[in-house]
């Protein structure tokens, strides 16, 4: 008895369709995953070094960038004085409790970061933190 294959059967290929779907839908996640952290490697900013303090838990912060150019950025995005205390006070309005976390240069002037704790304090947020690295030992 003579038994006749179709096409796709004689060949007796494994079907990889499958398998470049499931690569394809990985390779979107991570891509989609990383783009998350860019934004933070982007910003060029030195942080000072600290021999006290700690590691803040993983609760979503406010973060405010202090630059050494005198430019803050807040969540992402370049802003002015004014519209900070604006976005601090809708964020205040939103949580009492929301943290802020702010990141100055190391060549930042002072007066700045003292307007931006003044902002924070306007705008009635008393979880503000400064961020820095961990001093190296010598």
């Amino acid at each position: 008895m003579r038994h006749e294959f179709a096409d796709d059967e004689a060949q007796g290929g494994i079907d990889l369709l499958p398998l470049i779907d499931v690569v394809f839908l990985l390779l979107v996640f991570f891509l989609a995953a990383t783009t998350f952290a860019r934004e933070e490697v982007a910003l060029d900013l030195r942080l000072p070094e600290a021999q006290s303090g700690s590691a803040s838990a993983p609760v979503r912060q406010l973060v405010v960038q202090v630059f050494a150019d005198g430019r803050l950025v807040f969540d992402g995005r370049e802003v002015t004085l004014e519209g900070l205390r604006q976005k601090l006070a809708a964020a205040a309005a939103r949580d009492r409790e929301q943290p802020v976390v702010v990141r100055g240069d190391t060549a930042a002037q002072f007066g700045l970061g003292l307007q931006v704790l003044d902002a924070c304090r306007l705008a009635k947020l008393s979880r503000v933190d400064f961020a820095a690295l961990p001093s190296q030992q010598r």
